[in-house]
């Protein structure tokens, strides 16, 4: 649950992103709407919870307008009639920009010149909308196969085996189009949207380059600062490195280190009580462990709840019979910050020496590799 890295640096972006305005410098921004009568259209910087208003002009008789005395730093804008009619852009301060659209139409229509950043986030937006229209249109015939035959629980599960294949190609193919747009611009600041579609452990690479990139052209931008802290923490936690220390209380108020299972194979694994997806997860890892506890195996249970009682029922309801702990922050948890995780469930497994072997296993594929280590 948690869409991967979006939520967390999507809101980082908007927040601190376009902070700061100066008066007099070279930025314009003009622009001339099809079929006007006359609005008020407005200019306004994403910022936070509520976007800030910058400026705002009535259009001339031509559909005409220009916003005059901002430079803006590097950031995500709109220019919008209403919450519902609006353009989204990427504005830099040396931008002379020149927009184009339909007044009744922004999103759909407008065109934009004199605005490197906003013609590549343009790019982006058209490959994400190419993927979605297909995937839409997959669960369309999904949804539709479903209800002609009225389907049970278990035909249902395996109508959705099916259409795994074709999912993840729609998925695949979308994502080496977005990689190499990516690797094209890694000094763009409107990369830094696109490349949250990528897992960043399968795409650790490409967080890297896009990681310098951005760090040598916006070293102090606060977003581009806290993309590479992300960046930073993949890194650390990345196969092969050693896992960095968990030290929290169990339930019973004890402490539990993660380094105390050296010489075990461990499962580092995050869940919640409130999470629908780990629950569902839970009986796979239940007979995962009670097929090679005694063979070397321990799983650290590592939750993100924030209600004491909620953890513990779950953790007697779903009978795990394995080390859990919690600090009971939610998604401000120590560990998971220190782990970068982005969604849950999500695993860790460590070697006997507690370096990092995989991450996210589960199911069929976890009791798979704890064979190979194990027997």
């Amino acid at each position: 649950m948690k869409p991967l890295h979006v939520v967390v640096l999507a809101s980082a972006l908007f927040a601190f992103s376009c902070s700061d305005k100066t008066k007099n410098g070279s930025f314009e921004f003009k622009g001339k709407l099809n079929g006007s009568n006359g609005e008020t259209i407005y200019f306004e910087k994403l910022s936070g919870t509520q976007p800030v208003v910058l400026d705002s002009a009535v259009l001339d008789e031509n559909g005409e307008f220009e916003f005059t005395g901002y430079t803006p730093k590097i950031g995500f804008y709109r220019l919008k009639f209403n919450n519902q009619n609006f353009a989204l852009l990427v504005l830099d301060s040396s931008d002379k920009v020149m927009l184009s659209a339909d007044a009744a139409d922004l999103k759909a229509t407008y065109k934009v010149e004199g605005s490197p950043e906003t013609k590549v986030f343009l790019e982006f937006n058209e490959l994400s909308k190419a993927r979605d229209l297909r995937l839409d249109s997959l669960n369309k015939v999904f949804q539709s196969t479903m209800e002609q035959y009225k389907m049970d629980s278990k035909r249902m599960d395996s109508l959705s085996a099916l259409f795994e294949d074709p999912y993840n190609a729609i998925v695949n193919q979308a994502n080496v189009a977005i990689v190499e747009k990516i690797k094209q611009n890694t000094d763009k600041y409107s990369s830094l949207i696109a490349i949250q579609a990528l897992e960043p452990d399968k795409y650790a690479d490409l967080y890297k380059l896009l990681d310098a990139g951005l760090s040598k052209r916006y070293p102090s931008e606060r977003s581009v600062m806290m993309f590479h802290d992300v960046v930073t923490k993949m890194v650390a936690t990345s196969i092969g490195q050693t896992a960095p220390e968990i030290l929290l209380p169990s339930p019973d108020g004890s402490q539990i280190a993660l380094s105390s299972f050296r010489g075990k194979v461990v499962l580092v694994d995050f869940w919640a009580s409130w999470c629908g997806p780990c629950r569902k997860e839970m009986p796979n890892v239940v007979k995962a462990y009670a097929k090679f506890k005694n063979k070397g195996f321990e799983i650290l249970g590592v939750s993100l709840d924030q209600d004491k009682d909620r953890w513990v029922e779950a953790i007697a309801k779903d009978g795990m019979t394995w080390p859990q702990v919690s600090d009971l922050k939610y998604w401000e948890s120590a560990p998971a910050r220190l782990y970068n995780v982005q969604s849950i469930p999500y695993t860790v497994l460590l070697d006997k020496e507690g370096k990092i072997l995989d991450k996210n296993l589960r199911g069929e594929a976890l009791e798979k590799r704890l064979e190979e280590l194990l027997n």
